[in-house]
């Protein structure tokens, strides 16, 4: 059976460590009060954990210079007769279970997972370190953070919108494909589906780094674009931004002397829609317009009258857009 002191300082770990119950702590609490042989025996401990925590944790523990750093703290001015074995044993005893603690919470915290895909609808979570993710549809995501390596890593297939929580020691990867892109305080969109070509990342606000394992790519700033070939492995960028990149995620459009047929597909994708041209006359028309979360119908019923189109709806689902030429 263990003795009541090693008993003592089995609570006493425990509350130094904060893993003591609320009978627990007032035992050690009662204890202390006793004397002030305990009060000072507590003092001691908890100033041997405190410089223990202050500092890294390091595995390669030195039993001797652990007990000469405890006993330049403890032994006093004045020379006394004194058995310092048992203090020593004790001393020791309290250090590799500090040790221990602290070993065991940097080395053994979990590492955070969360993976999700979108499939055919837009889709909307929050990650496990509060930053926001919106996947356009037929996308996937897969989080990771690792709390012994301080990082955060994405692996986005598909499309993603991205709202970063920054934090300069945790930094934000994301994997689009062969191609990087490194959050430096941001929100931004990354489209990377299988089968294409090329990388494209909006940055909305902020910064992001852009780049390759053998590239070291570009900075791209709020209201930029960049892009990465697959196939040429170069970079390229674009200062000015096309905001209908996130229709998907707003279902707001923004179209500036945009042909017809260019718009009709980018609304057809956002709404799942089955908007079709009747003719080849109309498909260059330029339009300018701009739409902020209207219905499939009120968009079609806007383009036809500032056009000077005719809509029909067939039992289909589908929306044809007819006229002879542009208006």
């Amino acid at each position: 059976m263990k003795s009541e002191k090693y008993d003592i300082d089995d609570l006493i770990g425990k509350v130094l460590s904060g893993e003591a119950t609320v009978d627990e702590t007032r035992e050690v609490d009662t204890w202390r009060s006793s004397s002030a042989d305990n009060e000072k025996y507590f003092n001691d401990i908890q100033v041997i954990f405190s410089k223990a925590a202050s500092n890294e944790v390091k595995i390669d523990f030195d039993a001797d210079e652990a007990w000469r750093k405890v006993q330049r703290q403890l032994v006093k001015t004045k020379t006394v007769s004194f058995n310092w074995q048992p203090l020593k044993i004790a001393a020791g005893i309290v250090l590799v279970a500090v040790v221990g603690i602290f070993s065991w919470r940097s080395f053994n915290k979990p590492v955070q997972r969360l993976a999700f895909s979108s499939e055919n609808k837009v889709v909307q979570d929050t990650l496990p370190d509060g930053s926001t993710a919106v996947l356009n549809k037929q996308s996937s995501i897969e989080f990771e953070y690792n709390p012994r390596q301080k990082t955060r890593k994405v692996k986005l297939k598909g499309e993603g919108y991205f709202d970063v929580k920054h934090e300069e020691e945790k930094p934000f990867v994301i994997e689009a494909d062969e191609a990087l892109v490194r959050d430096i305080g941001t929100s931004f969109n990354i489209k990377s589906y299988p089968g294409k070509d090329s990388v494209e990342v909006m940055v909305q606000s902020g910064v992001v780094q852009f780049y390759t394992l053998n590239n070291p790519g570009m900075t791209i700033s709020a209201g930029e674009t960049g892009y990465y070939s697959k196939s040429l492995k170069t970079f390229s960028k674009l200062e000015k931004a096309d905001t209908n990149v996130l229709s998907y995620k707003t279902r707001v459009f923004s179209f500036h002397a945009t042909d017809l047929r260019s718009a009709i597909e980018q609304i057809n994708d956002v709404y799942d829609s089955k908007i079709k041209l009747a003719n080849d006359n109309i498909a260059n028309c330029q339009v300018t317009v701009t739409f902020r979360n209207n219905t499939i119908d009120e968009i079609v019923d806007i383009l036809a009258e500032t056009m000077g189109l005719t809509v029909e709806r067939t039992d289909q689902n589908e929306i044809i857009l007819n006229g002879q030429r542009c208006q």
